[in-house]
């Protein structure tokens, strides 16, 4: 093998190793806020990438039968309609501003998402969450 031949090889291995730390560390990232996805809708449709936001209180709609969460995501400055597939997310009742990270992609207007991470459920616990019980006599 010749310098050259030796040379190339070694700048392939080096750029090859630059482009994966890219990827893994997130310098280059499918993450979006929500106005961010919104803003590249266009440019993302077919794409799979992640979304952070939160719930918009009240608009979750769980239908057991096919396994299906339907809601809406926001970050305060633009909301998407997620249709979501999969097992039921712990999403307690009292729950407010719950943080959502979801994985799919834009079909049309909804985002078709197939995972989905809510932020750290047991901080959206109630305040007073003790549960009383009466005892039998």
């Amino acid at each position: 093998m010749n310098k050259k031949t030796r040379l190339l090889i070694g700048v392939s291995i080096v750029v090859i190793l630059l482009a994966y730390l890219a990827l893994t560390t997130g310098l280059i990232s499918n993450q979006y806020e929500v106005s961010e996805a919104v803003a590249a809708r266009d440019n993302l449709t077919g794409k799979v990438i992640i979304v952070n936001g939160s719930m918009v209180p009240g608009t979750d709609n769980w239908d057991p039968l096919n396994r299906t969460l339907t809601f809406k995501l926001t970050d305060g400055r633009a909301t998407i309609d997620v249709v979501y597939i999969g097992d039921k997310p712990n999403l307690s009742p009292e729950a407010v501003n719950i943080q959502a990270v979801v994985t799919g992609q834009f079909n049309n207007d909804v985002f078709s998402a197939f995972r989905m991470l809510t932020k750290c459920p047991s901080k959206y616990e109630a305040e007073n969450s003790a549960v009383y019980v009466t005892p039998k006599k």
